[in-house]
């Protein structure tokens, strides 16, 4: 049901991007760029108001497991929980941006390697795909929807 809303939406953002002139795409698109790589610096910089400050205060979290979570709350603990993983580092690899022709929506998705030290001591490395639809607010853009899937050994696109 989630990716079937996901494609939904995905498709919603790509037709709504070949209707409507008037808005500067370009500069919407370099502008969630770089929202985009400012949150996996602030992740990496254990910047939890910085992390925080990312999602929407209408924002929801859907983790792999377990029940998906919203509100300004829960996306702080997340940013709090990062920020105290030892050896917490992302390197994302950017595969997809799209901003509605409106410049008022758009997503996100990348592959994330994630590395954290684990309880030997030990650097654990996974591999994610991470989704967010983004919107355009006030004072930039703001994640409404993080979806994320831990990869296995043999998924293709590692």
């Amino acid at each position: 049901m989630k990716h079937a809303q996901l494609a939904i939406a995905s498709l919603t953002l790509l037709a709504a991007a070949a209707c409507s002139p008037g808005v500067d795409l370009a500069a919407e698109r370099a502008l969630l760029e770089q929202a985009d790589r400012r949150y996996t610096e602030t992740a990496n910089a254990g910047d939890v108001d910085g992390l925080a400050g990312l999602y929407a205060a209408d924002a929801t979290r859907y983790p792999p497991t377990g029940a998906p979570v919203s509100g300004p709350a829960a996306m702080r603990a997340f940013a709090e929980a990062i920020a105290t993983m030892p050896g917490f580092h992302l390197e994302a690899t950017p595969l997809r941006l799209e901003v509605s022709s409106d410049g008022d929506m758009g997503f996100t998705l990348n592959l994330l390697e994630m590395t954290v030290t684990g309880p030997d001591g030990e650097p654990t490395v996974q591999h994610l795909r991470d989704f967010h639809t983004w919107r355009k607010e006030a004072d930039g853009w703001k994640i409404v929807d993080d979806i994320w899937h831990v990869m296995t050994e043999t998924e293709p696109g590692r």
